[in-house]
This record gives C-alpha cells, sequence and structure tokens, in this order.
C-alpha cells in the first residue's frame, strides 16, 4: 500500500510528540500534513483520529498509540473511505478512552464465555468480566463529566490512589430508583457475596437477568460512545437467554448437601424481584422472546426487535400478537362486507329503528340499508383503509382491499350508536368529492 506524503508525515510528528511527550496544536498538523483547516476538521469530527491525539484544551492535543504501529497501519486506519469511527472518539480524556477500550474487550469477554456450552462454571465468569466492564464504563463516563480525580480515593496508608468500587460508581451515575442501577447491583451481589450459589440449575432465571444487563450495557455504551458495541452480523452472541429447567429439591439436596436449600432460596428471590420489577431493564419478562424478525406484506412475519434497537427496541415489542393468514383476519370483500353488515343489522334490530339510523332503501324490498356509498363514507371518516389494520387488508398486486369481521362488528355500532351519524358522515364525504 502506498502511503500519502500527508500521512507519512502525520504519522512522523505524532510518534516525535509522543516520544518526547510534547502537545501539539492544530498549526503542527496543518503544517506537516499540507491539509486544509476543513480536510483536518473532517478527519477529527468523524473521529478517525481519536485513537492517536485527544484534545486537552481547545486547539492543543496530546498524541498516543503511534510508537507500535506502523506507518501503513497508520494510513489504513485513517483512510476516509472506511468511514471509521475511533472509540472515544469523543472523549477528552486518554485515560477515558483507555477504560472504554478494556470495558468492551471484557463484555466481550463476558459473552464469549457465557456462550460458550463446554464452560460448566460459565455464569461465574460472567459475573466477573460483566461487573468489570460495568465499572470500566462508568468510570470513563464519570472522567469525562466530572474529570479524572472523581474516580480515586485519597491516597492511602501505601501512598497509591485507588480508583473507587462498582457501587460507588453507580451511586455516581444512576438514581436510586434506575432499573439499570438494580440489575448492575443484583450482579455485583452474586459477584460479592454469592458466587458460590452460582450452579447451572439456577441458569433459568439469572439468564434474563443478565440478558437485560448485556442489552443495558450495549444501549448505554452506543449512547456514550457514538460507536456500535457489536458488528450488527454478531449480533446473535447478545442473546443469553435459555430454557433451563430445575430439578427437584430432594436431587438437588443429594447433589449440594445444605447448601442447596440456599441455591433454592437464592432463585426464588431473584423470581419474586423479576416478577415485582416487571421492567425490561432489570430482567427479561418470561412472556418475551429474543427473535429477530422482519415484516412481510402477506402478513406471516412481524418484526418485534431489531439488532440496533437493543433495550429501546425490546421494551416496544413486549406484547405480539401471532401473525394469521389474511384469508382468515380479512376473509370479506366490499360486495361481502356489506352483505354481512346488512344482514347483521336485520337480524339485531327492526325496520321501525334501522329506518331512523339508515339512510338508504332497497329499490327491491324497499327495506333500509347500507349500500356502497354509505360504506365508503364510514371507511373514509375512521381512515380505516389508510393502512393495513385489524379492519382492512390491502392486497398491493393485483390491488385488492380485504376486510375483517371485526370491522363489520365496529361499522354497525357507529351507525346504530347515534341516529344521525351516518348521515352527517355521508355529507361529509361526498361534499369532499
Amino acid at each position: 500500500m502506498k502511503v500519502s506524503k500527508s500521512l507519512s508525515s502525520l504519522h512522523k510528528l505524532l510518534k516525535e510528540k509522543e516520544a518526547t511527550d510534547q502537545n501539539l496544536n492544530t498549526a503542527d498538523i496543518l503544517e506537516a500534513t499540507g491539509w486544509k483547516i476543513a480536510t483536518f476538521k473532517t478527519y477529527w469530527n468523524k473521529g478517525q483520529l481519536a485513537d492517536f491525539i485527544s484534545e486537552v484544551t481547545d486547539g492543543v492535543f496530546e498524541a498516543s498509540n503511534c510508537q507500535d504501529i506502523s506507518e501503513i497501519e497508520f494510513a489504513k486506519l485513517l483512510s476516509q473511505s472506511k468511514h471509521r469511527r475511533g472509540l472515544g472518539h469523543n472523549c477528552k480524556s486518554k485515560l477515558a478512552k483507555a477504560l472504554l477500550s478494556k470495558s468492551k474487550d471484557n463484555m466481550l469477554l463476558a459473552l464469549e464465555l457465557y456462550n460458550r456450552p463446554s464452560l460448566e462454571n460459565r455464569m461465574d465468569a460472567f459475573v466477573m468480566c460483566f461487573c468489570t466492564a460495568w465499572e470500566q464504563f462508568l468510570k470513563a463516563v464519570l472522567i469525562e463529566r466530572d474529570g479524572e480525580e472523581s474516580i480515586f480515593r485519597k491516597a492511602g496508608k501505601k501512598g497509591l490512589k485507588e480508583t473507587i468500587s462498582l457501587r460507588d460508581c453507580l451511586e455516581k451515575a444512576y438514581p436510586n430508583k434506575s432499573n439499570v442501577r438494580k440489575n448492575i447491583e443484583q450482579i455485583a451481589y452474586l459477584r460479592d457475596q454469592a458466587v458460590h450459589l452460582l450452579m447451572p440449575e439456577i441458569q433459568g432465571i439469572m439468564s434474563r437477568v443478565f440478558q437485560s444487563g448485556v442489552l443495558n450495557y450495549t444501549s448505554k455504551f452506543e449512547e456514550f460512545t457514538e460507536v456500535s458495541f457489536l458488528n450488527s452480523s454478531h449480533a446473535g452472541m447478545i442473546s443469553l437467554v435459555g430454557e433451563f429447567k430445575s430439578p427437584p429439591a430432594s436431587i438437588m439436596k443429594s447433589t449440594y448437601g445444605d447448601i442447596a436449600s440456599e441455591i433454592i432460596e437464592l432463585a426464588s428471590s431473584v423470581q419474586q424481584d423479576v416478577e415485582k420489577s416487571d421492567d425490561i431493564e432489570f430482567a427479561i419478562p418470561l412472556n418475551v422472546k429474543l427473535v429477530f424478525a422482519t415484516d412481510a406484506e402477506d402478513g406471516s412475519t412481524i418484526a418485534i426487535a431489531r439488532a440496533d434497537e437493543g433495550i429501546e427496541g425490546l421494551k416496544k415489542a413486549l406484547v405480539i400478537e401471532k401473525p394469521v393468514d389474511r384469508s382468515k383476519s380479512h376473509p370479506l370483500l366490499q360486495k361481502d362486507a356489506i352483505n354481512e353488515v346488512n344482514s347483521r343489522l336485520h337480524e339485531r334490530f327492526d325496520i321501525k329503528k334501522l329506518r331512523k339510523h339508515l339512510v338508504k332503501s332497497c329499490a327491491n324490498s324497499d327495506k333500509p340499508i347500507i349500500n356502497r356509498n354509505c360504506f365508503d363514507a364510514v371507511l373514509t371518516k375512521n381512515k380505516w383503509k389508510q393502512s393495513d389494520n385489524k379492519f382492512h387488508y390491502k392486497n398491493k398486486n393485483p390491488e385488492i382491499h380485504y376486510y375483517s369481521d371485526d370491522l363489520v362488528e365496529e361499522f354497525i355500532k357507529k351507525v346504530m350508536d347515534k341516529e344521525t351519524y351516518l348521515v352527517k358522515t355521508k355529507q361529509w364525504h361526498n361534499g369532499r368529492k
């Protein structure tokens, strides 16, 4: 690969400044590269320089990560054609950038370990890496918000600066009522006080708590960094929920001895918390399945969640209806729907009442009826025909409109509730023409 003179000079400049621990400014970069200020701003605003320079103050930068990278690799990473945005591009602190990178690695490790079927102690490994990932992420957030000193305690007896704990980070980052915080605290409790109870038999309930924790992390990570946590092709790694059945208490007792009662008590306690909370930010509700589907014109599938929607997408997907065949859900053509409306009207109401509500009569029998114009007027007034819904379905090629039994019932209800409804609706509809 041939490296441009501007990128070669920039690499050399940054390497020298990093080696001598000197800052540089915008003018230094423009002089070395020959760029116009607009070119530099393009690289900077897109986050493509985030791995190599950090802004100390306005227009003053600090170089990093240049000593062990070749000129060619440097040029590849800065290639604008890849539209690459470096992790931490919007962070001023080098420490915050480093923590974000470590946090992402630890959450990926947590996922990899949990999704390894042969690993019997995968829950133990998951809670350790999960808590570490959240702690590092929250410290990066706090540094950018409150400065680097906000994550350090006062120097101890040994003179070493210690950082605050995960619980301290949560105290600063989230209110007490936050279910995101509650989820992390639950998993942190397992890590600190109950790791001996993380047996395979409780995976059924714990995986739901773990799943919400990962989705929360993904959402907050992408919100803060403006960079995707996982490539969409690897989104399946986020799915941790599985079907696990707990064996009877007698078998648990023979397997684990006296500790079995504590394991069962932990599972019951978490189960109660899940039911009480009933919030996807704390644990995946029992009626939710992580399914990726797509909308189809024939109604055969529906989209309940998308990989890029994370926790917000799932919040919207708590209640779904199983898709059904159009021929069953919307079996009536317009002519059939009108006939059905008239049939049910005459079955349920006497002629005298119908004459007060309906405005047209049959030419042959003189009975009050709903005709096509009446039907169109009510559909237009209620906007039922503007989209596919429980009343109406449109086949696009060829264009055919179908109607449901729900429409027949709703139509009758609208027309018979008020004597003047149909006449006013028809006047409005026909006046529009």
